[in-house]
């Protein structure tokens, strides 16, 4: 059988996750610094809340509208408005089901077959995957720690486009970095894709994360007037903490003209989908009011985990990297021969799970670095770094 080559060669589990499913089969405990569900997070969840405003929700009757209920999406211009410093206009938005049918919807619309886009490297492995569904390429370009914070290589992304690229791709706040895109970032940015006839797509799921002096910069492209078409991605799984419920969106921003021809297209391929459900729609402006209280504690406990992470005593070569946004923390540690092996090595001698930097895409010339989730419950996560405190410098 003749599968799409669209598909990854290789579909068998890593030898990290055949280590993590024996662990369990055998009831050996995991502590577990991946944990990204805030449903499973040990917060004290409204799952009642949600669910009455759902049923309130499921009340309403369906009416196909290829943007969405226009009821929910001015709820998000509203969300939007507290970001200032532009009013959103809810007609430039399109609800989605994910952020990741967000992602196919906007390749289909930019390019065909071939087509590439740029996205930052290190990242979380999903723009790769989703480029690929569409016939897409992916290229990278790469971000680089440097005095002190993460920084964008302005030559390397210029250098990286080709006739073939069609949108670069960034990720405000970065995972698992925690970078911010900056003033003059934003502008290298918008007016890279303008002279070169460029799509910019702003992934900015975390950006009601941002820490300290962040915060005051952590101001989405969809509320500003650019100079290039911009899409803003966000949505319901990071911003309110509910993944189970499944909707995003899509802000359509850019050159009047332009951005009104990409909106008509987008609706063209939305309707054929109309993916997004009736009570998720109807429920939203309750359920962003819901969701004002887990992201609150969310917040919450990644201050207090990162904390516990700084105050560890690491030995030479290893160190906690500033935390600015996001749901990650990076510990920074010399390279292992096998990063993998070392990996493998940390559940099966010291039971933590935590992901190496090569999950991320991370350079493989070093320095060497574990992601861990800062989202984990305090008790857990306290156990787990402590462990990986110890065992790290034993392993590599």
């Amino acid at each position: 059988m003749n599968f799409s080559q669209r598909l990854p060669s290789a579909l068998e589990d890593n030898p990290l996750a055949l280590a993590v499913t024996k662990r369990r089969a055998v009831g050996k405990p995991v502590l577990d610094l991946t944990l990204v569900n805030p449903t499973k997070a040990a917060l004290p969840y409204p799952f009642a809340e949600i669910a009455a405003a759902l049923a309130e929700g499921a009340q309403t009757a369906y009416e196909p509208e290829s943007r969405g209920l226009l009821s929910a999406r001015e709820a998000v211009a509203e969300i939007y408005r507290r970001r200032g410093p532009d009013a959103v206009d809810p007609a430039r938005l399109c609800l989605t089901a994910s952020t990741s049918e967000a992602y196919g919807l906007l390749f289909k619309l930019l390019g065909d077959s071939g087509a590439e886009v740029l996205a930052p490297r290190p990242s979380y492995p999903l723009i790769e995957h989703m480029a690929a569904l569409e016939g897409w390429r992916t290229k990278a370009y790469p971000l680089k720690f440097e005095h002190g914070a993460w920084q964008m290589d302005y030559k390397a992304l210029a250098a990286a486009i080709t006739p073939a690229t069609r949108a670069i791709v960034i990720v405000h706040p970065h995972n698992p970095t925690g970078w911010m895109v900056r003033n003059t970032d934003a502008h290298f940015l918008l007016d890279t894709c303008a002279e070169r006839g460029l799509t910019l797509i702003a992934d900015e799921v975390f950006l009601d994360y941002a820490k300290g002096q962040n915060e005051k910069t952590a101001q989405s492209f969809a509320a500003h007037q650019v100079s290039a078409l911009t899409f803003s991605l966000g949505g319901l799984s990071k911003s309110c903490g509910m993944p189970q419920l499944k909707l995003g969106w899509i802000h359509v921003g850019g050159p009047e003209k332009l951005a009104h021809e990409a909106q008509t297209r987008l609706e063209f391929i939305a309707d054929a989908y109309l993916s997004v459900g009736t009570p998720v729609q109807a429920a939203l402006p309750k359920l962003f009011q819901i969701g004002t209280g887990i992201r609150a504690q969310i917040q919450q406990r990644l201050t207090e985990n990162y904390a516990a992470l700084a105050g560890l005593t690491w030995p030479s070569g290893f160190s906690v990297l500033p935390y600015s946004a996001g749901w990650c923390a990076l510990i920074k540690r010399p390279m292992a021969l096998d990063e993998e092996m070392l990996t493998v090595n940390l559940l099966d001698r010291a039971g933590v799970l935590a992901h190496p930097g090569y999950f991320f895409d991370f350079d493989a010339h070093g320095p060497g670095y574990h992601v861990v989730s800062l989202l984990s419950e305090s008790g857990e996560f306290r156990a787990g770094v402590e462990a990986l405190g110890e065992w790290l410098p034993k392993l590599i």
